[in-house]
C-alpha cells in the first residue's frame, strides 16, 4: 500500500474517534442536564450500538458485493447527519432516533474502513500494519475528548456538536479518496462456512466479553468522574487525552509483539485479564491522578485485545468476505456494548455510578481466566502429540 493511500485511512480513521468521542464522551453528562433518568441514559447510549447490530451486517455485505468505498461514504453521510440532528433535537425519543443514524453511521465506518484496509494491505507484518491504523484511532480517541471537553465548558454543548459536524464533513471528503477493491460473487453458503468454524466462535465469544466492558464505561465513566470523584469537563477531557496518548504510544510495540509472537489468542486473552483487574479497581479511585494510574493500567489491556481481535479477524475470514464477517464481529460486540449500556443505566439508578465497574469487571476477569487456562491446556496438549 502506498504512503498516499495509508494516510488517507490514517487521517480518515483518526478523524472519525476524535469526532466520536468528543462528543460521546460528554453525552451522559449532556443528557443528564435534558433531565433523562439514569436508566433513559443507558438506554439512549446503548442505542447507539443497537442500531449497529440491525444495519452493519448488511452494510459490511454490500461492501463486499458492490462497492466497500461507495458504503463507506453511504455511512459517512449518516455518521455527519447523526451530528447535525443532535444540534437541533433535545427531547429523549427523538434524540434516541438521532442516536440509531450515528450508530449505523459510526459502525459503517468503523467497519468498512478497517475492513477495506485489512484486504490490501497484505498477509505480511499484519500487526504493524493494523497497528498503525490503531495509532491514528487512539490519538483520536484521545485529543477528541480534551478538544470537547474544552469547548463543552467555554462555548457550550451545542457549539462543541456543531464543530463535531463541520469535523465529520471531512470524513466524507476523505472517503472519495480511499482505495476500492472489486466485489466478489454472492453467496451466503461462504459466510455460514466462516463462522462455523471453531477459532472463529471463539473469537466472536471473546469479542463480546471484550464489549461488555465499553458498554459500561460509554454510560457510567463520564457520570463517575463527574459526580464521585468531581472533575470537571476539562480534567475529564484531560483524562481521555492522557489515555488515548498512551495507547497510541503502546499500540506499535503490541503490533509488532503480535508479529512475533504466534501464540493465537493468547495476547487477547492477557489484555481482557488485565483489563477487567483495573475495570474492579476504577471505583476506587478518588482524585484525578489515581483515577488516571488505574485507567492507564486498565488500557494496556485494552490496547491488547483491541488490536489482537482485529488482526485475528483478518486471520481467520478470507480476505474477499472481510466486509460481512468483520460486520458480524462488530455487531456481536456492539450487542454486548448496547446489554451492558442498559443494565449500566439500571445499576446506576439503584446503586450508583460505582457498581457496574464492580460487577463487569468480575464477570470479564472469570470469563478470561477460564478461557486461557483452556488456551493453555490445548496448546500443552498439541506440543506433546
Amino acid at each position: 500500500m502506498s504512503r498516499y493511500r495509508s494516510a488517507v485511512f490514517f487521517l480518515a480513521y483518526f478523524l472519525y474517534f476524535f469526532t466520536f468521542w468528543m462528543v460521546l464522551a460528554y453525552l451522559p453528562i449532556i443528557f443528564k442536564s435534558y433531565n433523562f433518568a439514569d436508566q433513559q441514559i443507558g438506554f439512549a447510549i446503548g442505542l447507539n450500538s443497537l442500531s449497529s447490530i440491525l444495519l452493519v451486517l448488511p452494510f459490511g455485505v454490500f461492501s463486499d458485493y458492490f462497492s466497500p468505498k461507495r458504503v463507506l461514504t453511504l455511512g459517512a453521510v449518516c455518521f455527519s447527519g447523526y451530528f447535525l440532528l443532535l444540534i437541533v433535537l433535545k427531547d429523549f425519543y427523538s434524540v434516541c432516533a438521532a442516536l440509531i443514524l450515528g450508530g449505523v453511521g459510526a459502525a459503517s465506518i468503523r467497519v468498512i474502513l478497517m475492513s477495506l484496509y485489512l484486504k490490501i494491505l497484505g498477509s505480511t507484518g499484519r500487526g504493524k500494519k493494523v497497528a498503525f491504523l490503531h495509532l491514528g484511532g487512539y490519538l483520536g480517541f484521545g485529543s477528541g475528548p480534551l478538544a470537547g471537553g474544552y469547548l463543552y465548558e467555554t462555548f457550550g454543548e451545542t457549539f462543541m456538536i456543531k464543530s463535531a459536524f463541520v469535523l465529520s464533513m471531512i470524513i466524507i471528503l476523505l472517503t472519495l479518496f480511499v482505495k476500492d477493491v472489486a466485489p466478489v460473487l454472492f453467496s451466503f453458503k461462504d459466510y455460514r462456512k466462516d463462522i462455523k468454524k471453531p477459532n472463529a466462535l471463539f473469537l466472536m465469544a471473546l469479542v463480546f466479553v471484550l464489549g461488555t466492558h465499553f458498554g459500561v464505561e460509554q454510560s457510567s465513566l463520564s457520570l463517575l468522574m463527574k459526580d464521585i470523584i468531581g472533575l470537571s469537563k476539562k480534567e475529564i477531557g484531560l483524562i481521555f487525552f492522557a489515555l488515548g496518548t498512551w495507547m497510541a504510544f503502546l499500540v506499535p510495540f503490541a503490533g509488532n509483539l503480535m508479529d512475533k509472537k504466534q501464540r493465537v489468542f493468547l495476547l487477547l486473552l492477557v489484555g481482557l485479564l488485565i483489563s477487567s483487574c483495573f475495570q474492579f479497581m476504577t471505583p476506587f479511585a478518588g482524585t484525578f491522578y489515581g483515577l488516571l494510574a488505574i485507567r492507564m493500567i486498565h488500557t494496556m489491556g485494552d490496547t491488547l485485545a483491541i488490536l489482537e481481535s482485529d488482526v485475528l479477524t483478518a486471520h481467520f475470514f478470507p480476505a474477499a468476505r472481510l466486509g460481512g464477517n468483520s460486520g458480524l464481529i462488530f455487531c456481536v460486540r456492539a450487542s454486548a456494548i448496547f446489554v451492558f449500556a442498559a443494565f449500566s443505566g439500571w445499576f446506576n439508578q439503584v446503586w450508583g455510578y460505582k457498581m457496574p465497574f464492580f460487577i463487569n469487571g468480575i464477570m470479564v476477569f472469570g470469563f478470561s481466566l477460564i478461557a486461557l487456562l483452556y488456551i493453555g491446556r490445548t496448546f500443552r496438549e498439541s506440543k506433546i502429540k
